[in-house]
């Protein structure tokens, strides 16, 4: 009884070292967050596992499975490759006009990307004097109508 405790307690602790090592080695973006989710269910279900065995139940399989459908349906993983790529293109956007901005207006204003319902809205932060100005020349340039301001 004793050595079943003993493995019991070293399986969840060497789950819980492997899923904080996988959240380690996770890039930040969108997906950290699912998987974060699912190697919480799976530890669930490994701690709850001696409470369903005494039910005579085999849920840990079932919930694995389940699981891996999810994952596994191309739709999921399409839409979560299609987030991704339109997080990274409005931080490249955010960055590339940033420092279009800069070098024009020697200012220290940052722009934020947002994309709804297919336009570009922008956010300037730090905005100095210039501001009126760096808002026409972006959208005489680039063709963006929703640019917001933010004062320093």
């Amino acid at each position: 009884m004793l050595e079943a405790f003993s493995a019991y307690i070293k399986n969840i602790a060497v789950f819980t070292l492997f899923a904080a090592f996988a959240e380690l080695l996770m890039p930040e973006n969108n997906f950290k967050k699912y998987l974060h989710f699912v190697l919480g269910l799976l530890l669930l279900t490994a701690v709850l596992k001696p409470m369903f065995s005494l039910l005579g139940t085999d849920f840990e399989g079932k919930t694995i499975q389940k699981t891996l459908s999810v994952w596994a349906k191309e739709d999921v993983q399409k839409q979560w490759g299609e987030e991704m790529i339109l997080d990274i293109y409005k931080k490249e956007l955010g960055q590339k006009w940033t420092e279009e901005l800069q070098d024009k207006f020697h200012t220290d204003t940052v722009v934020e990307v947002e994309i709804e319902k297919g336009e570009f809205i922008l956010k300037l932060t730090d905005v100095c004097e210039k501001g009126e100005e760096m808002k026409q020349y972006m959208e005489k340039k680039y063709n963006i109508g929703e640019i917001l301001m933010e004062g320093s």
